[in-house]
Order: C-alpha cells, then structure tokens, then sequence
C-alpha cells in the first residue's frame, strides 16, 4: 500500500528552536492560554520617584550650533565676540596687571597684529589680550605662538570626546599644544567640580545609590606582603535619582592583591564609613546599594534597601538549578513620620 503523504502548510524549523519565540509556538494552544483567575493587577512602580528621569540620547542626530569648519572659517574680531557670547572668553572690564578699570574697547593692534585691550592707567598702559590670563587658552611666542582659532578648534575636539592623536592627524596642530589644552580642561573640570559639591547635600527621604568601580592598577615596586603586588585604582560614587547634578565622586583605598586577582573586591567599611557618616548620618535618606557588607553598616535616618548581584543555587525536585540574579527589587518601607513607601531597589 502506498503510504499518503500530508502536506503541512507551516512545517516547523529545522532543526528545533532551543529558545525564543519559535520554542513558544511549539507548544499546544491549551499550554499558552491561562485562566482569567490566575491573571494578577500588575502595579507599576516608578524607579526614578523624584526630579527628571535620563532620558537616552543618539549622537549622531545631535546638532551642535559650531563646528571645526565654523571655527576655522571666522575672522579674529567675530571668533572673540562668538567666545565672548557663549561665556568661553570673558568681557574684560578690568586690567589684570595693575587692577583698575581703565580698560579700552578692543582694539587691532598693528604692531602685534592682534586685538587688545589697552589699560589708560598712567602707571600700566599694558596691552591685554582677550584670552590673556584665560585658565584653558594660553599665549605665545615664536615657534609656541597659535593662533586662538587653533586653540578653539583644539578645545571643540576635547569636548567631544577625541583623542589627542586623532585631534593632531585632524588640525595638524602641534602636539604640545594640543596636550596643554587638553590637560588645561582636565584642571578647570576638577576645580568646578570641586567647588560645585560644596552645594550637594541629600536628604528629604529621597532615593540615594551608591557604588563603586574599579579603574585600573598597577605594579607596586616593594610589596610590604610577599605576593601582593598589585595596586587597584579604585572609586565610589553617590548620586541622588532624578538629579544627575548631585554626583559626589570619591577615591578609595583597596588593599594589595596579587597578580592574577580578578580585582581589588568590594568597597570596605574603612573607606565606606568615614564617607557614610560625613554625607548621608542625620539627613533622611533611602539608600540603595549592592549587597556589599559594607554598605549594611546602621546609620541613623538612613533606610538601605540593597539587591545582591549574585545567582542562586536552588534544588528543585532533587536537581540544582542557577537563578539568574536579580537587579532590581521592591521593598516596603515606613518612614519614621508613619508614611509608607513601595520603592524600587537596584543600582545603575
């Protein structure tokens, strides 16, 4: 007898999805479908609370008002007034030499061939240019004399993220300059930085993550214990959720490793308390760390809510099974004043 062959419209894949939606449709119409009982209300819990949430980006849809071609292309006079009006250049008003207000407008100076201020001071009559004294442009003279449209073009590529090299094969500008600006913008960045956290404070039980990174390391010449050689470059961070400004950057002290140790471990209670006590003691915070100890040390009004980024063993009917580790976290506070809170734990 001949065997009848059926045709099937859909066959399946060849060979059998092992994961995926192709696995999912595998299965009989009576497995996928559940009951309308064991449907629960899913409650949407926010993970940003306060302030603005971080929204993403696409950079190369970004258009910024300036570019290399722009700079390049303007005269001295327009570059100056276009610095001047983003805030880059300063109108100076005062002389920097002797201190009085005796400057004049700005003006070409054919001896120099640059535009200048010039002081009327009778003790003084120095010319200033408008980038003298200026923490990222600098002056020259001879061969280290470059033009400030040079200098700004330099400073455009710094801002966006290139790198020395690629900024030299770029301008085909000296590479001393180059790396004078670039190490001159690294300075003003720190020294901004360092008087805006001044302003920073938390509090008002809103929600605070802290973490740390390891950087780098290095090669420690004379070990005080034999075999632990090698020094990690480690730092920690708070930040309050909604409100990227309140970063609060900090280095820490990890101990010596040896050479093929995956890392320095996590942040330890000697670095983590001095912190801790300074920053977060007495000022109402939701805190939300990893599950480093450290972290679990008690400090008055401050709620730690952690997530520990680690898989589980579980045996289930007699066979062990990996759970993927969790990230993120709901936890069910009560703030001291009696309200109730459900929060969202976990660390970006």
């Amino acid at each position: 007898m001949a065997k009848k062959i059926m045709k099937v419209k859909n066959p399946p894949p060849f060979p059998a999805p092992k994961r995926g939606k192709a696995r999912t449709l595998r299965k009989p119409a009576s497995i996928l479908k559940k009951p309308a009982s064991s449907m629960k209300k899913f409650t949407k819990i926010p993970y940003v609370r306060h302030g603005n949430v971080t929204t993403k980006t696409r950079n190369e849809r970004v258009q910024w008002g300036i570019s290399v071609q722009m700079i390049l292309k303007k005269n001295t006079l327009s570059l100056i007034k276009f610095l001047q009006k983003d805030h880059i250049l300063p109108k100076m008003t005062t002389c920097p030499h002797c201190g009085g207000k005796n400057l004049s407008s700005l003006q070409y100076s054919s001896l120099k061939r640059v535009y200048t201020y010039r002081c009327n001071h009778k003790n003084c009559m120095k010319r200033v240019q408008p980038h003298s004294f200026h923490p990222i442009f600098i002056q020259g003279n001879g061969n280290s004399l470059t033009s400030l449209a040079i200098q700004a073009a330099i400073l455009f590529c710094a801002v966006i993220g290139l790198t020395t090299v690629q900024t030299h094969l770029l301008l085909n500008a000296n590479k001393k300059i180059i790396s004078t600006i670039y190490g001159n913008l690294e300075i003003s960045r720190t020294r901004y930085v360092l008087m805006k956290e001044k302003d920073i404070v938390y509090g008002e039980w809103k929600d605070v993550e802290a973490d740390e990174v390891d950087l780098g390391k290095g090669l420690v010449d004379a070990p005080v214990c034999p075999g632990m050689s090698i020094r990690w470059e480690q730092w920690g961070g708070l930040v309050e959720r909604g409100r990227p400004s309140s970063l609060r950057l900090f280095r820490l002290s990890p101990k010596l490793t040896g050479p093929r140790a995956p890392g320095p471990g996590p942040i330890s209670k000697h670095d983590w308390k001095p912190i801790a006590e300074k920053y977060l003691a007495g000022k109402g915070v939701i805190l939300h760390t990893d599950g480093a100890r450290a972290y679990k040390m008690k400090i008055p009004n401050v709620i730690h809510c952690n997530v520990v980024h680690q898989k589980k063993k579980k045996i289930v009917n007699g066979k062990a099974i990996w759970e993927k580790p969790h990230y993120t976290k709901l936890y069910n506070i009560r703030l001291p004043n009696g309200k109730k809170l459900t929060v969202k734990s976990g660390t970006q």
